[in-house]
């Protein structure tokens, strides 16, 4: 497909901690529509990464189809967040702010460093994962901490593009209390308030919240202050333990995928990563709900919470206080709405699209209000 005088197509690169999504969306002022896809490619490190990115922006080529513009999907953006356009000052914009985000931001770099060798003469965006909650209360914002006017130092939220697949996706239809939950390896819940995010789980990292597969949500901060002081942990091996090992891969003894869990659900180790995993999101449902006085909506999207019904059953079970109530047939063929009809609360199940609003949003940022090119 060749890109209309008013659509661009766009190669979207999304860089997780672990792997590479991408595909071409042909994307004009109202539509990204996805016109190629291929699997993820894996991504554990920098070289990793840099050649994910490569192969990507070599099948984009092979595929036959004219790019216009590559979209990323940046985690961490700091305080100034919004779409922007890839120059050399960003960059290194970017590399500063690697000390807040290593999990992510160094893969990513890689990644546009290795496309823009391939797609050198066109345009290149980056979209931000916390561009979503900017406009969150102050309430929701502040941490409990001495910052000393640091502006870096607050609670920001992550998984915002998929949270801007989701309203979208759900539009006008929208309740006027919601709350999201992104579940996979990464996952977190927000609260939206007639559309808007009122509070998250994650706060100044993606660390934070609920557990996740080898992440550990909040802990008390007292934790680390123990293993510094009394086991000698330095910052790298802190960052390593609650990186790549905690959450549901300290409480199973070494596995994190959820998946593999369930499979192994007579172990005793792994029926309580299970069940920590589904109180933990719960306990964010339970919350969330009260900041929100009550809830009409709760939309379940991400591998795990897309695809795995018993997952949402044990969550929805503890919930049913809230007025849930869930159609078990339904929900075990994976319906768009899995409530029933007198359920007080609609639960559906979305599967996200993060790529579709990368490129929507590198539209935005490239076309003016006139349609033309900035």
């Amino acid at each position: 497909m060749v890109a209309s005088r008013n659509a661009l197509n766009i190669l979207t690169l999304n860089a997780g901690s672990s792997s590479l999504k991408y595909g071409i969306y042909a994307t004009d002022a109202a539509t990204a529509r996805r016109v190629a896809q291929w699997n993820d490619r894996a991504a554990a490190d920098l070289d990793a990464a840099a050649a994910a990115a490569s192969a990507a922006a070599a099948d984009a080529v092979a595929a036959g189809l004219p790019i216009d513009a590559v979209g990323y999907r940046i985690v961490f953006g700091g305080p100034d967040d919004r779409p922007a356009l890839v120059t050399p000052a960003l960059v290194e914009r970017l590399r500063a702010l690697v000390s807040y985000d290593p999990l992510h931001l160094p893969g990513a770099l890689a990644g546009i460093t290795a496309a823009r060798d391939v797609f050198p003469a066109i345009p290149h965006v980056v979209c931000f994962d916390t561009a979503f909650f900017r406009d969150m209360p102050p309430i929701a914002q502040r941490v409990a901490i001495p910052t000393d006017d640091d502006p870096y130092l607050r609670r920001y939220g992550f998984h915002g593009l998929s949270y801007e697949y989701l309203r979208n996706a759900i539009g006008a239809a929208l309740p006027g209390r919601s709350i999201f939950a992104h579940l996979g390896s990464g996952a977190s819940l927000t609260a939206l308030r007639d559309g808007e995010p009122v509070d998250t789980t994650m706060g100044f990292s993606p660390m934070g919240g609920i557990i996740m597969a080898t992440r550990p949500g909040d802990i008390d901060p007292g934790l680390v202050l123990y293993l510094m002081e009394k086991r000698g942990l330095d910052a790298a091996a802190l960052r390593t333990m609650l990186e790549e090992r905690s959450g549901l891969a300290a409480l199973s003894g070494g596995e994190g995928n959820l998946r593999t869990l369930i499979e192994r659900r007579g172990d005793e180790r792994a029926a309580l990563a299970i069940e920590s995993f589904v109180r933990s999101i719960a306990k964010a449902i339970g919350g969330l709900a009260t900041v929100l006085h009550g809830l009409d909506e709760l939309v379940f999207t991400g591998g795990l919470g897309e695809h795995l019904a018993p997952l949402r059953a044990s969550v929805m079970e503890p919930l049913r206080h809230l007025g849930i109530e869930i159609d078990d047939a339904l929900n075990a063929a994976g319906a768009a709405t899995i409530s029933t009809a007198s359920s007080q609360v609609r639960v559906r199940v979305i599967p996200t699209d993060e790529n579709a609003v990368i490129a929507r949003l590198s539209y935005d940022a490239l076309r003016g209000p006139d349609g033309g090119r900035r």
